[in-house]
């Protein structure tokens, strides 16, 4: 950590996941006494902001009142509920919208191409929508859909692998379970859920399937 902290040419990144204490804190705020060796200003990122302790927090309160004028902090955060309201106070927001399906999909195509991978649009499609609209999460699983590919041999990236993989529904059994719970058909409606679940699916997955199915 305390390596990190001497990069000052750099941005400097922190993981709040795993640097959670107020030493963790002390050691940032020490630091911004001082005057970057490199470039006007000194940057602290912090991300997943949320998960510093109390102290850490109310330690970091000082400084954010009355920063140095060489230091600029930008907190990271999916849970920004979690974060004191006196911190959120002392900062201004930005909220950022999640990337739609089909911005992914193209970038997620050029991802592919740029690794000399080859996957199916439709398999793309999945895992941009499995992302909701995270392009991080969205990396991740197109890095084991290909990983998983290049195991098995084919070296192609396909829909029904990467159902397997996030234990999704099959859209023809989807629709079929959808066609039972229309007619009132229980038993059915039931033996479908059963099997899907049974296969991998996730029982809220298959809802939620279910309810863009209708939809559509």
């Amino acid at each position: 950590f305390k390596t990190l902290m001497d990069h000052y040419k750099l941005p400097i990144e922190i993981d709040a996941a795993s640097h959670t204490g107020i030493d963790n804190i002390r050691e940032i705020i020490k630091s911004a006494q001082y005057m970057p060796l490199v470039a006007r200003t000194k940057v602290f990122i912090i991300d997943e902001v949320h998960m510093l302790s109390k102290g850490a927090f109310n330690a970091l309160l000082k400084t954010l009142e009355e920063p140095p004028g060489h230091v600029k902090f930008i907190f990271a955060t999916t849970e920004i509920r979690k974060v004191p309201v006196t911190v959120l106070s002392r900062c201004q927001r930005f909220d950022l919208r999640r990337v739609e399906q089909p911005v992914l999909v193209q970038h997620f195509k050029k991802i592919v191409a740029s690794e000399h991978a080859k996957a199916d649009d439709d398999a793309l499609a999945l895992i941009s929508r499995a992302a909701e609209g995270s392009v991080r999460d969205g990396l991740s699983i197109l890095d084991q859909a290909i990983a998983l590919s290049m195991n098995v041999g084919e070296g192609r990236v396909t829909a029904a692998k990467v159902r397997a993989m996030l234990g999704l529904a099959d859209r023809a059994r989807v629709f079929d379970l959808a066609e039972a719970l229309f007619k009132g058909d229980v038993a059915n409606a039931l033996e479908g859920l059963k099997g899907l679940h049974r296969d991998g699916a996730e029982p809220g997955q298959i809802v939620g399937d279910l309810a863009e199915a209708i939809h559509i």
